[in-house]
Parts: structure tokens; C-alpha cells; sequence
């Protein structure tokens, strides 16, 4: 939480440098007039695709996404996780074959309501994570696996 007495000063300063959501990936419509074709900005996450919006996302291939995730490994964010970390929990779950389209709508709903923007990027709790997790893995059988056999259990 070293990023909140941040927040406060630069809240009060009135410098006119571009911050908050202007820096992410998420930001309002025409953020910066020099946008160029050849910046990945599109409309391929906005709700609806309302281009009339002019909102845009940043677009990310699997393999920029890939590595977004290797480096937020690197980040020691003190029990707070980035959202493309608590994706990496999710995509690292023993049990993730078995989450099918309606868990992983349930995920997200209760993970979006979790995440909270402190003015230079999103972050969350890591148990929050966990919880959220947990709350969809209970309606899941656990699976027993054995040398010649493998069959689910339900508790």
C-alpha cells in the first residue's frame, strides 16, 4: 500500500502531467490526439462494442499477455496482486479443466467487483483470489485418482 500517500500528494497538485487512467490500458475516449494506427488501441473488450464511444481498449496477443504475467511476477505488491496476476492463479489451478463458461462468468463477476484503481493501475487482495475460488470449486466433485482408476467424489 506504498502507492496511497502517492495518491494523496499528487491529488492535491494540480501539474497538469497525464495520470490515473490516462496511463492504463483502459483509458477515456481520444486520450492522446497523436494516436496512430500502428498503437494497438481497439474496440474488441469495450462493453458492447459502442465504438460511437470513443472509448478503446489495449489490444494484447496471447503471447503479450504471456508475458505481462511473467513480469508481474516479479512485482512485490505486499498481499495485493494485479488483475493479470489473479488470472495467472486462476490459469495455474490444479482444477482448471474442469471450470466450464458459466464458472469462469461466475469468477468474474465476483473477482470485478474486487478490484479496486488507485489511480496508476488495478490491484486486489490475493485472498480475495483465493475466496473467490474457493466459492466456485465447492460446487465441483474433487476427483480421486488412483493407479487404475479415476472417478469423482462428491462431499
Amino acid at each position: 500500500m506504498d502507492h496511497l500517500p502517492w495518491l494523496l500528494e499528487r491529488g492535491v497538485e494540480a501539474g497538469g502531467e497525464p495520470c490515473g487512467h490516462a496511463l492504463m490500458a483502459t483509458c477515456p475516449p481520444e486520450p492522446f490526439p497523436e494516436l496512430t494506427s500502428e498503437i494497438p488501441f481497439g474496440y474488441s473488450n469495450v462493453k458492447g462494442a459502442d465504438i460511437g464511444s470513443g472509448q478503446r481498449t489495449w489490444e494484447l496477443s496471447k503471447a503479450d499477455l504471456n508475458t505481462l504475467l511473467a513480469l508481474s511476477a516479479k512485482l512485490n505488491l505486499d498481499g495485493e496482486i494485479t488483475p493479470v496476476m489473479a488470472w495467472g492463479m486462476v490459469l495455474a489451478h490444479p482444477r482448471l479443466a474442469e471450470l466450464t463458461e458459466k464458472d469462469f462468468q461466475r469468477l468474474t463477476e465476483e473477482l470485478s467487483s474486487k478490484v479496486r484503481c488507485y489511480g496508476f493501475g488495478a490491484v486486489m487482495e490475493e485472498f480475495e483470489v483465493r475466496d473467490a475460488m474457493e466459492n466456485v470449486m465447492p460446487t465441483k466433485p474433487d476427483a480421486y485418482v488412483s493407479d487404475k482408476y479415476s472417478y469423482a467424489v462428491a462431499f
